[in-house]
């Protein structure tokens, strides 16, 4: 507010002047208002700067993304992080959410394939008084450090099945982000969803990702799946995975778990490039408390 203010004072003085050029000197009047220097009322301008280089097309954006999420996989030889999966029912209802099973995991990895999972801790609501009926939520964990759940429609080989687009490109934090947008070509096959990604341009690596799917991927039990957010940080420059969301609506009402449940999965407490050995990995032994 204060330049509309300091302009139209300006003008005010201005208008005065030239209505009392004829007139006799008045005494000055007294203003309660602060008192204006002439700097206070000067403007510069800024000549425009024309950028002439070519804005990247999006085969170019798609062949950067497929080489940095490459890169990105062949920096780390191995991988140790804590996952925690959970469980909630009543996700979208006027019931109050319950959470009805979380289980958390130390995961090792290391390349070639080799893979490790140790349960550290596996709750489930009210087990005392479920006697015939159990649910359970278990994941399995893919040997390598690719993470196809995030770029599965920007590897090379995927690029026949999906239409591109992109929707935007804004500057966040020193990082130019592109939004690009996918679906696929087929509607044949439910399981493909369609999303948004948000690009890092300094990597070029996907690290915000969205998905819809128009068809449930797992009908008839499943009516839909409404909404999927995965999300990845940087880890000692390292970009990992950081946590899945997603909400799914039931057809029936499932024992335990009602007709909405949400399922999350977060990733943390990473360790990256710290040479575990293959002995770690002789045997799968799972750990409870």
């Amino acid at each position: 507010m204060a330049a509309p203010i300091t302009c139209l004072t300006a003008l005010t003085l201005a208008a005065a002047a030239l209505a009392g050029s004829g007139a006799p000197p008045a005494s000055p009047a007294r203003s309660s208002g602060p008192t204006l220097a002439a700097e206070d009322t000067m403007y510069t301008e800024v000549p425009p700067v024309l950028v002439s280089a070519p804005r990247v097309t999006l085969d170019e954006i798609l062949g950067r993304v497929a080489r940095g999420e490459r890169r990105r996989d062949s920096l780390m030889t191995d991988q140790s992080y804590l996952a925690t999966a959970r469980l909630v029912r009543n996700a979208d209802s006027k019931r109050p959410a319950e959470l009805l099973l979380e289980t958390v995991s130390r995961v090792y990895k290391k390349r070639p394939d080799l893979v490790r999972t140790q349960v550290l801790r596996d709750y489930e609501a009210h087990a005392e008084k479920k006697k015939n009926v159990k649910v359970e939520v278990s994941f399995r964990e893919r040997a390598g450090m690719d993470e196809r759940v995030v770029n599965f429609a920007f590897r090379p080989e995927a690029r026949g099945r999906y239409r591109y687009r992109i929707l935007g490109r804004e500057l966040v934090g020193g990082h130019l982000i592109y939004r690009i947008a996918f679906e696929p070509r087929s509607l044949l096959d439910a399981s493909d969803p369609r999303g948004v990604v948000w690009i890092d341009t300094n990597d070029f690596v996907i690290v915000h990702q969205e998905l819809i799917f128009d068809r449930s991927p797992a009908a008839p039990l499943i009516k839909g799946v409404n909404r999927v957010v995965i999300e990845r940080q940087n880890v000692d420059g390292y970009w990992v995975l950081k946590r899945v969301l997603l909400r799914a609506e039931t057809t029936i009402p499932l024992p335990e778990i009602g007709r909405s449940f949400d399922f999350s999965m977060r990733l943390d407490d990473y360790a990256i490039n710290r040479g575990l050995p293959d002995s770690l990995f002789a045997r799968q032994a799972e750990v409870k408390r």
